[in-house]
Order: C-alpha cells, then sequence, then structure tokens
C-alpha cells in the first residue's frame, strides 16, 4: 500500500514538473516577446534617447556635487583641509619612528 502511494505521488509529480516546465516556458517566451515590442516601440526609444540627454547634462554638476562631499568627509576624517595625497606609507613610516 506504501508503496503504490509513493509511486502514485512519484508520477503526480513528474507529470506536474513536466506540464509546469511547458507552461513556464510559454509564459516565458510571451513575456520576452512582449518586453521586446515594447523596447522597440518608437515612444519607449524616444523617452530611452530623453533620458540619456537628461543624464549627459546632469553628470558634470553631479560629478561636482560628488567632489565636494568626498572633500568635506576627508576633512572630516583627517581633520585637515590640505589638496595633497594622503597615503598609508606616510602614517606608516610616522608610526614606526615614533615605535624605534
Amino acid at each position: 500500500m506504501a508503496a503504490r502511494l509513493i509511486f502514485g505521488l512519484g508520477v503526480g509529480l513528474a507529470a506536474g514538473y513536466v506540464l509546469g516546465t511547458k507552461a513556464g516556458r510559454a509564459k516565458y517566451a510571451q513575456i520576452k516577446s512582449r518586453a521586446n515590442e515594447v523596447w522597440h516601440d518608437p515612444h519607449v526609444q524616444k523617452a530611452v534617447s530623453d533620458a540619456g540627454d537628461l543624464v549627459r547634462e546632469a553628470a558634470p554638476v553631479v560629478q561636482e556635487k560628488i567632489a565636494d562631499v568626498a572633500k568635506a568627509a576627508k576633512e572630516k576624517v583627517t581633520g585637515s583641509s590640505s589638496d595633497g595625497p594622503s597615503t598609508s606609507a606616510d602614517s606608516t613610516s610616522a608610526n614606526s619612528s615614533s615605535t624605534s
């Protein structure tokens, strides 16, 4: 009795997997086809082009703001406003000379 139940369950799971896989592929193909249609729509391509233009226009402003924020963060962390690069070699040599 238990063997029949396990066998029946196995057959049911296998049939469900096969049917579900076929249905899943069909739905995936349908979604992919629709997404492709939408992507190639002239209205969508115009919106994509406009968004690209907007990003190109705003990029210099964003870059400047990021540089200002990074500089302020550096000043806050290091406590100095020097523009020279700070390397770990400088702090390593300072540490090694004070411990000698």
